[in-house]
């Protein structure tokens, strides 16, 4: 099992894609949330954001009230910046640990790159993102990681398993491509195929 961390440019590749927000908002699925895309409940369901923009979607006072009391939360709307980076810690810390808890094939090591990417996908898509038997599929291939010596082989190969591992949930086709490019970052192969085109 690996020890890797998140890095600070794969925090701000996280915090890019979910706007800061201190009061309580429905996500784009009604359910409550707060700070960095930190999901409060599925208990509940408010007004749907469509637009990505969380001010378009703000509870009520009075709804936030009612949510804190109901679910007997510790904190309520607005939070402070600093709890939202409480929440935000706490909330890549599982994501970094189901990262961790891969096994590449045959020794193969993510790099930063690859593990930040994999940490946003488990971080946006929950734990299952990384169950996937595409993403199985990509670890698998030992083409995949600088550190083998296999690596230099079938780089379009290693282009279809990561658009295929990143093509999990077809509403957020641009962050998925970012993170498959991100995936990529500094490899000799690329991200040539969006998601959801193989």
């Amino acid at each position: 099992m690996a020890n890797q961390s998140l890095s600070s440019n794969g925090k701000a590749f996280l915090q890019g894609f979910d706007t800061l927000c201190l009061q309580f908002y429905g996500d784009s699925k009604g359910y409550p949330t707060v700070g960095y895309g930190h999901l409060i409940s599925r208990s509940y369901t408010y007004t749907k954001n469509t637009t990505g923009n969380p001010n378009d979607s703000l509870l009520t006072q009075t709804e936030a009230n009612n949510l804190k009391q109901n679910l007997n939360l510790s904190y309520g709307s607005p939070i402070t910046q600093a709890y939202a980076d409480t929440l935000f810690t706490n909330d890549t810390a599982s994501a970094i640990a189901a990262v961790n808890k891969l096994v590449p094939t045959q020794g193969g090591l993510l790099t930063q790159s690859q593990f930040d990417a994999l940490v946003s996908l488990c971080f946006n898509g929950g734990s299952g993102a990384l169950q996937t038997s595409d993403v199985k599929a990509l670890l698998a291939c030992p083409f995949m990681f600088t550190n083998l010596t296999s690596y230099a082989h079938d780089t379009d190969l290693c282009s279809t398993l990561v658009s295929r591992a990143f093509s999990y949930d077809p509403s957020l086709k641009t962050r998925r491509n970012k993170e498959a490019t991100l995936f990529c970052s500094s490899l000799r192969y690329t991200h040539k195929y969006p998601v959801y085109t193989l």
